[in-house]
């Protein structure tokens, strides 16, 4: 740390120096947005280095601007999970990670009643804004593979780390509730407890939340198809925005998160179902939530129509196209299309055939836009739009 000639910052007003650390230290300002939906944080520590005074000065607006969270888990393999999967941006990771000291949350994550080489365990940090994103991605881990909660326990250690008086250690009320309830989605742990001097109340209420089981089968499906319904009436009002909105809705009802063109699918087991209740009783769940993916395609391609964003159009129609393909076994860059006239949402796919087909003609790709409307025309042959449609792109000879 440098002892030479004081730093011009300190001949600034103290209130103004804290200004320019909260400036620079913030997590907003370590925040990196990257392609894809990725990001990664670096954080600007050379004021430590500036003097001791700015280093003690810097460092308390450091650490009450960002608040950390170290997680434990036995699987290597979490790390890539959680990054790549959940886009959960990390502090740290491995050594770095468990030799850090400043976090206010310990969360280890073990499997319950059998030992795990603790040379395999994987340790992260995390900034506490990202907590929720980590506990979701958790949560659809759950989904995905029914059972795996019942196996770990999890187990919460509150702390803070910049004090030794036994005092001060206890965190502020608030601050437990920050930390403690985005793991309110975690359901069915083997067992969860907490160390260190907690509120009783905040960690009950956490038991509570956890107590809540997760929405069954029939209540996601029904649930998206409100929203579904809720987002056609939007675009009968010309609403489109509010209607793509209400779409997303739905998608996330039946655990599909939307994130600008990228679309997460989760919990696919968690729909392998006879449905036993609501107005979709006696089907297979996984069917159900198929033709609702298809449906809300379509209807998103729509609402694009009406703001005339005809990339987005042509992107999700082709993109759907191309899951067709790949589900039939050909080459998704095959167009040499057969209609699936037997498939559930026939009408649907015929729709997005259609649609796709009018993003390629109004972006003067008539070779696609023909290619598209006829399949489109095999799928909907009473349909006077496609056959207009058809019609306006025809070979003339």
């Amino acid at each position: 740390m440098s002892t030479s000639s004081p730093s011009p910052l300190l001949n600034l007003p103290a209130e103004i120096r804290e200004e320019i650390f909260t400036h620079v230290l913030s997590p907003a300002a370590a925040r990196i947005e990257l392609p894809d939906d990725y990001v990664k944080y670096r954080f600007h520590l050379d004021l430590f280095r500036v003097s001791r005074q700015i280093y003690r000065e810097a460092r308390h607006v450091f650490y009450r601007l960002n608040t950390f969270v170290r997680i434990e888990t036995p699987w290597p393999e979490a790390k890539q999970h959680i990054t790549e999967e959940g886009r959960v941006p990390l502090v740290v990771c491995g050594e770095e990670a468990e030799v850090f000291g400043n976090a206010h949350l310990w969360a280890d994550i073990e499997p319950y009643q059998y030992s795990y080489p603790l040379d395999k365990s994987c340790n992260m940090v995390l900034l506490l804004d990202d907590l929720p994103a980590f506990c979701k991605i958790w949560y659809y881990s759950d989904l995905t593979h029914p059972g795996l909660n019942m196996h770990l326990r999890l187990t919460l250690r509150l702390r803070n780390p910049h004090t030794t008086d036994d005092k001060d250690s206890i965190l502020p009320k608030s601050l437990q509730q920050k930390l403690l309830e985005p793991f309110a989605c975690i359901k069915s742990l083997n067992e969860t407890q907490i160390v260190g001097q907690h509120d009783e109340s905040v960690f009950q209420a956490l038991r509570a939340a956890q107590a809540i089981p997760n929405d069954s089968p029939e209540e996601c499906l029904e649930k998206a198809t409100r929203l579904k319904d809720a987002g056609n009436a939007a675009l009968k009002k010309n609403e489109p925005k509010e209607a793509i909105r209400l779409y997303e809705e739905a998608f996330l009802a039946i655990h599909i998160v939307c994130c600008g063109r990228r679309r997460s699918i989760w919990g696919n087991a968690h729909f392998e179902t006879i449905l036993t209740s609501g107005q979709y009783e006696t089907q297979h769940g996984q069917l159900v939530r198929l033709i609702l993916r298809v449906k809300l395609v379509a209807n998103t391609m729509q609402a694009h129509i009406k703001m005339e964003n005809w990339d987005e159009v042509r992107f999700w129609g082709m993109r759907s196209i191309q899951l067709l393909r790949e589900s039939m076994g050909m080459d998704p860059y095959d167009e040499d299309d057969e209609p699936m006239l037997g498939f559930a949402a026939a009408n649907e796919m015929g729709k997005i055939y259609y649609r796709t087909g009018l993003a390629c003609k109004y972006m003067e790709d008539t070779e696609q836009a023909r290619k598209l409307f006829r399949v489109a025309a095999r799928y909907l042959p009473h349909d006077p739009l496609v056959a207009r449609d058809l019609a306006s792109v025809a070979l003339r000879i």
